[in-house]
């Protein structure tokens, strides 16, 4: 299975100049996997509360 960074990072180096260096890249990707938790959980917590609502209403 590859990597976070294998997928993030591409295959071959770039000559652009404005691109983000690796440690950017590491950064920007953990920022997302944090927020992807926080996002998640909101998710899991609303699920919950439509499944009591819909048990509440039986």
């Amino acid at each position: 299975m590859r990597s976070i960074k294998d997928r993030v990072l591409p295959s071959r180096p770039q000559c652009n100049e404005d691109a983000p260096d690796a440690a950017e890249l590491d950064n920007d990707v953990i920022s997302l996997l944090e927020e992807n938790a926080r996002l998640r959980a909101l998710v899991t917590q609303l699920s919950d509360l439509v499944l009591r609502q819909v048990v509440d209403q039986k």
